[in-house]
């Protein structure tokens, strides 16, 4: 019932406030209620989650990534699982305890959380997640970007650019229904997709003659305030660039008020996402883009031909939705389709010549990308070369190819209906082009349902020009066909399902819960980030800003995946007890070398470490160490780390017989001991570095020493000191290396 409180009954009273306010507005309502039904109104009435864990009821511990075949290859929803889900769930733990969630005990041994970037702490929208959890507040919140990304569209057309109201309609619903929006629904990213119309309008209202000086300060603060909120910077960034870029095609000569909101929207930006920016430069994955630069090779033209024939006919590579998907991309990555009646509709009508600029607008967004999803030669390679675009996931460009053919459609519309139809060589022009891209794709290699998509494509693209005298029922109708591609899109799973617990992970949070102590998993089991949801410590994270030194770490346990994370391949248990790893789960049937056997079940088994060791303890000497893959075969099995800690080349000597740890007070984000040593020692503290841990001693602020090739350590001179290391989200400029 609590969904529905956050759902049905408002959507109840906007249809009322609709009724008595316009009925043009509930028209356009009832057109879109079509995609609202169909997207989430089984969750609704089944009382489900939009969420892909169905069949993780099983009792196995959860070694595959792609959690069904619902998923596979369409990463938007494993992600949900697999990151975001997580992150909510310890963002709304730490809210409840009356705490800022700067940092996750839970992920990663302890890394940063809010610098991560997309939990959106400082969106309201996200409230519905802090108050419902993460799967209930990820379903209230499909409804309601659904709803945000087609009435802003439909203002925006029929209120900011006086279209008619069924051209308006035509562009509302086909931006809200169509393939981007729906394939990255359940994500952060599509909140700043659905904002698109309402910063386009706002942009044009700020570049019109008489704005006033507030209006540009408000776009400035609003376009600050969503690159920064944690509502995924980088769609933000694409988002609030297209309406300025739009603002300026249109109001060329009112260029300054442009220049005044990018200098009230960037120092904004940077300060509310300056830990995000920390993370990034810290991270592996500043590294690994600097080095590869991966956007310099175009991917390959097949690969390009098949995303071009995506665009065209929606379910051409087939549905992912029903797990039959045959692209070699994830499907949201390219899913940018409207729909053929949409798209004949663009063929059909011309644009009046009042939309002039409009029209040029829509086109240079829609050029720009068109020519960074699919890689036109040789703009893209210009494009590439200006900063910061040229590391940016280029195929997040997509969203102005969605955006802008739907904002094309409805410009079509209106000038149709005014008399500026092309006729029907046009239109036939147009069916033609339709059908041959479908057949291209050879769709008899699909199933039969979806055989029938790409057919309702073709259809649809002939039912446009026979409704285009009827413009009333555009809308509908456009409605209709793309709620049936986005049946089964995003995946249904029960409440009882949201958090199974096989005996596996029954006996691991039994002995956790006793004995304290953080686990780590081998070939995928118990995939990294999930041990949160149970009130388990992982040292393992699945994140793409993990820190540089995180990154080697786990690259010395066999990670393949440096950037992002994935299973690893050893755990030495020397080192495993060095960050205070109590427990190891492997697969039924394996030897870990150095553990002992705690349990074992069909769905895995639970090694105890002999060599565990406490999160805080001092070291009485150091030995040098890269951190290399490897490494820990090598040495890191030969050392007690009870009184050794491997630290980098030059870092400061310890030579001491004898330290004590007195007072230790520490929290997530804070750790305050009091060390006695008759000589220099190193305090250490079996936490990840990142950028913002700052070390004093008796307050005075000192260097922070990387620790077994990824902790905090901080130098302590012979004597009685009071040694601190406090994680502070703003001010990692001090101490970047």
């Amino acid at each position: 019932m609590e969904v529905w409180a956050w759902t049905a009954v408002p959507l109840l009273a906007l249809h009322l406030w609709w009724w008595r306010r316009s009925r043009w507005l509930l028209r356009f309502q009832l057109a879109l209620d079509v995609v609202l039904a169909v997207v989430v109104g089984p969750a609704l009435l089944l009382g489900a989650d939009l969420n892909p864990v169905r069949g993780l009821e099983n009792n196995h511990p959860f070694r595959d990534v792609d959690w069904s075949d619902l998923t596979t290859l369409q990463p938007a929803q494993s992600d949900l699982v697999l990151q975001f889900h997580p992150w909510y769930s310890e963002t709304r733990r730490h809210l409840l305890q009356g705490e800022l969630p700067w940092i996750s005990d839970r992920i990663g041994g302890g890394m940063p959380l809010y610098a991560n970037g997309q939990i959106g702490l400082l969106a309201p929208v996200n409230i519905p997640l802090w108050c419902l959890g993460p799967e209930r507040g990820t379903t209230v919140m499909a409804l309601w970007k659904l709803e945000l990304a087609g009435l802003g569209a439909f203002l925006l057309l029929w209120r900011g650019w006086r279209l008619r109201w069924s051209a308006a309609a035509v562009g509302g619903v086909a931006f809200a229904g169509g393939a981007y929006q729906v394939g990255w629904l359940l994500v952060p990213l599509s909140w700043t997709v659905a904002a698109v119309p309402w910063l386009w309008w706002l942009a044009s209202v700020v570049a019109r003659r008489r704005a006033r000086p507030v209006l540009v300060v408000g776009l400035g603060v609003v376009s600050g305030w969503l690159i920064g909120c944690g509502l995924h910077p980088e769609t933000a960034l694409i988002a609030v660039g297209s309406a300025l870029l739009t603002a300026l095609v249109l109001h060329p000569r009112r260029w300054a008020r442009i220049v005044a909101v990018v200098a009230v929207a960037v120092p904004l930006a940077v300060a509310l996402s300056w830990p995000t920016l920390g993370a990034i430069r810290g991270s592996e994955k500043a590294h690994w883009l600097k080095a590869e630069r991966p956007n310099r090779d175009r991917p390959p033209i097949a690969l390009r031909i098949d995303a071009v024939e995506q665009l065209v006919v929606p379910m051409a590579n087939g549905h992912p939705g029903r797990g039959d998907w045959q692209g070699s991309y994830p499907y949201p990555a390219a899913a940018v389709g409207i729909g053929g009646l949409a798209l004949l509709l663009i063929v059909a009508g011309r644009i009046r010549t009042r939309f002039r600029r409009h029209r040029w607008a829509v086109w240079a967004c829609l050029g720009l990308g068109v020519v960074l999803l699919y890689r036109v030669p040789p703009l893209d390679s210009l494009l590439v070369a200006v900063p910061p675009i040229g590391s940016m996931t280029l195929p997040r460009f997509g969203m102005l190819v969605a955006w802008g053919l739907a904002v094309w459609a409805a410009l079509a519309v209106d000038g149709a209906s005014w008399g500026g139809d092309r006729g029907s060589v046009w239109r036939l022009a147009g069916v033609g082009v339709v059908a041959a891209i479908a057949l291209l794709g050879m769709p008899w290699r699909l199933a039969p349902v979806d055989f029938g998509l790409v057919l309702l494509t073709v259809v649809g693209a002939v039912v446009a020009g026979w409704l285009l005298r009827r413009p009333a029922a555009l809308a509908p109708v456009v409605a209709v066909e793309l709620a049936l591609y986005a049946v089964g899109i995003n995946p249904i799973a029960a409440s009882q399902d949201r958090l199974p617990r096989p005996d596996l992970v029954e006996r691991l949070v039994e002995l956790q819960a006793r004995d304290g102590g953080r686990f780590i998993g081998v070939a995928g089991v118990l995939p990294a980030n999930l041990g949160a949801r149970y009130g388990l410590s992982d040292l393992r994270a699945y994140d793409p800003l993990r820190p540089r030194p995180y990154a080697s770490l786990m690259a010395s346990l066999g990670d393949p995946r440096p950037v992002i994370g994935g299973p690893l391949a050893s755990a030495p248990a020397r080192l495993c007890g060095a960050w205070s790893v109590r427990y190891l789960v492997t697969r039924p049937g394996a030897e870990p070398a150095g553990w002992e056997l705690e349990w074992q079940g069909s769905g895995g088994a639970v090694w105890r470490n002999p060599y565990w060791l406490p999160e805080v303890r001092v070291a009485i000497r150091v030995v040098e160490g890269d951190g290399a893959r490897g490494w820990h075969m090598v040495r890191s099995e030969k050392l007690n780390f009870a009184t050794v800690t491997v630290v980098p080349p030059g870092s400061p000597d310890v030579r001491a017989a004898r330290a004590v740890l007195e007072e230790t007070e520490a929290s997530s984000t804070a750790v305050s001991v009091r060390v006695r040593c008759d000589g220099p020692c190193l305090l250490v503290v079996a936490r990840p570095w990142s950028p913002g841990w700052q070390a004093a001693v008796d307050g005075v602020p000192a260097p922070v020493v990387r620790a077994n090739l990824a902790g905090l350590g901080v130098a302590v001179p012979s004597g009685t000191h009071r040694a601190e290391l406090r994680y502070h989200p703003w001010r990692w400029h001090a101490d970047v290396r």
